[in-house]
């Protein structure tokens, strides 16, 4: 990595003197303005030679940070506050890794672990069921990162490193959607609780002729009927 900082920085000077080299035969350098104006392209194109050698994408955008509310319950806010605490250091990690695909599936799960975060403060009787979560899946995608990150930066190489990087970038793919599923299952109650009502609403409106009499399926009949007799 110190290596390839310093090719930058080299390209980046080489760069610089080239612009401005080229706007001085260019323009006649008679004038202070005339002086900085050169300058200021020229360090604009060293900028620009600096990130390219270093491989950076210059068009990302920085995720957008949630701001996660506080419940008033010590434990949970507590719980929540560390996993923020854990997708700080996975952003700064995400922050050197100069692999963009890598670093836009980093942004992705950064975007998902902060949607169950909510979920969990605007619920706060679900958090028990992100304590796998919190204490395992975090934590080691915050190590594999770190590791990932480490190997560049000491420039290992050899069949075992590349193979150790092509992992976790693998990985990643299997995170994102175990960490997608997590989020859905906190809801997954919910979700089975709107579908009973529906089907109870259905079934005791067909019984009082408010809707079309189709035949009603077994299961039905009897939550409409358990529903019907809990009302009397």
């Amino acid at each position: 990595m110190k290596k390839k900082k310093w090719k930058s920085l080299v390209g980046s000077l080489i760069a610089a003197g080239a612009v401005f080299a080229l706007y001085s035969s260019l323009f006649k350098l008679n004038q202070v303005s005339d002086f900085l104006i050169g300058g200021g392209l020229a360090v604009i194109a060293g900028w620009l030679a600096y990130q390219m050698g270093m491989g950076l994408d210059t068009s990302k955008k920085a995720p957008v940070q949630k701001s996660i509310p506080v419940t008033g319950i010590e434990s949970v806010d507590q719980l929540v506050r560390h996993g923020q605490e854990m997708i700080a250091q996975i952003r700064d990690e995400n922050s050197q890794i100069p692999d963009p695909v890598l670093s836009k599936k980093i942004d992705e799960l950064e975007s998902i672990s902060n949607q169950i975060f909510l979920t969990v403060t605007d619920k706060p009787e679900k958090a028990p069921q992100i304590r796998r979560f919190m204490d395992y899946y975090l934590p080691t995608v915050l190590k594999m990162l770190t590791n990932y990150r480490k190997l560049g930066e000491r420039e290992v190489t050899g069949e075992n490193a590349e193979k150790t990087k092509k992992s976790v970038e693998d990985a990643m793919d299997i995170v994102l959607e175990a960490f997608t599923k997590q989020h859905d299952q906190l809801y997954q109650r919910d979700m089975l609780d709107v579908t009973t009502d529906i089907s109870v609403l259905e079934t005791l409106m067909k019984q009082d002729g408010l809707i079309e009499n189709v035949p009603m399926k077994p299961e039905e009949k009897q939550a409409g009927q358990s529903q019907a007799a809990g009302g009397q």
